[in-house]
Parts: C-alpha cells; structure tokens; sequence
C-alpha cells in the first residue's frame, strides 16, 4: 500500500513544487521516494509471477519507477516486457492525488508502431476483439482503450470491421485506482489482477510490433 504521508506529498508536491519548497521539505521526498520504491519492488515481484519474460527487462526495479516525476505530485511506474525498443506495450501505474491507474498497453506509441498495429488489426481483427471485447478485460477495464475513444486527425479507414478501432493514438487500458486504493493492503493484488487482465493486449501489441516470444 502507500503510506497516507506519501500522498499528502505528492498532493503538496503537484501544487508547490518549487526548488525552495522541494527544498524545505527534502526529508518527506526521500520518505516518499523510499515508500514508492518499495511498492514497485513489490509490484515487479507480482508481476513476475504473473509474466516470467519481464524478469529480463526489469533487472532493478529502482528502474522501473520515474523517481524525477515524484517531486512533481506524479509516480509513474512502467514495467516492460521486452527490451527490444519496438516492443511498445508495457505494464504500467501512475500514482498521484489526483488521478492514479492502472493497466497494460502502448500509450503514444510512435507512428511507425501504430501503423503496424492498424495493420495487424485489419488482418487480425477477430482476435483483436476477443480480447478487448472479452469478459476479463471489460471487467476491469469497463471504458475500453485509453479511457474512452481518443481520435486521430486523419482516419486510417473509412470502412472496415474495425473502424472503431483504427484512429486510435492510445492503446492502452487503464483502471482508475481510488485514493482508499492506495491506501490498502489489497493495493498489490488488485494491481497484479489489473495486470493479467491487461496481458492479451499486451501481448497482441508486442507481436504485431516485434518477435515476441508467445508465453502460455
């Protein structure tokens, strides 16, 4: 779980985040630095469990969490599945007063990755449904991709099974986690479920953009 203290932090940190106040209250940054690297430790470790391939990618889990983002109000944790770099998908969390999620996919992927997933949706677009239309995914992730419907500009098909899909410039599913969330100790588990929820997708962006390993 994460310590009321840290998110009273990251809640003043979001607001008065100068050098001078970052300044003052350096013994509470490093108290929340330390809190929010030991739950991603403890994450990583869950996720381990549920996907063996990410040990490679994640060797330290110091890594994994964007500690700079911190005395900013937000802590980003972003757990990979491959190194290779088009492996785009990845598992993640976001923490802050505000708005925290989490979730699995390719959040702004870069336009060459999203032209090959178009692609392969086109060709695939029955198991693209099955996953992002499936049981487990809409149970946790009622709102779909990236929190609803995000539009391109330009339409990649005007007409196409998949339409829906296409003009997307997120792929990725989020799930909003409660301030009474954080503070729990079903924190971890609630996370790692969230996880396996989110693993089709990922595993769906990662092959279309790389030759990921198929794990059963």
């Amino acid at each position: 779980m994460i310590d009321q203290q840290t998110l009273q932090f990251l809640s003043e940190a979001s607001a008065e985040g100068e050098a001078e106040w970052l300044a003052d209250n350096r013994i509470r940054l490093k108290l929340a630095r330390q809190n929010l690297s030991e739950f991603a430790s403890a994450l990583l470790l869950g996720a381990v469990r549920l996907d063996p391939r990410i040990a490679e990618a994640n060797r330290d889990a110091r890594k994994c969490l964007a500690t700079a983002q911190i005395s900013k109000g937000v802590a980003p944790i972003t757990i990979r599945v491959s190194l290779s770099r088009n492996s785009a998908a990845t598992y993640f969390m976001s923490i802050s007063h505000a708005y925290s999620y989490v979730g699995g996919g390719a959040l702004s992927p870069q336009p060459r990755l999203v032209r090959i997933l178009r692609q392969t949706i086109s060709s695939q677009t029955g198991k693209w449904r099955g996953i992002v239309e499936g049981a487990l995914f809409r149970t946790y992730f009622p709102n779909g991709l990236s929190d609803g419907r995000h539009a391109s500009g330009k339409p990649y098909m005007k007409d196409h099974d998949a339409l829906d899909f296409f003009n997307l410039k997120n792929f990725g599913a989020c799930r909003d986690v409660s301030p009474q969330m954080l503070m729990s100790p079903d924190l971890l588990e609630e996370a790692v479920k969230s996880f396996a929820a989110a693993r089709g997708l990922i595993d769906y962006i990662n092959r279309a953009t790389t030759k990921l390993p198929e794990l059963a």
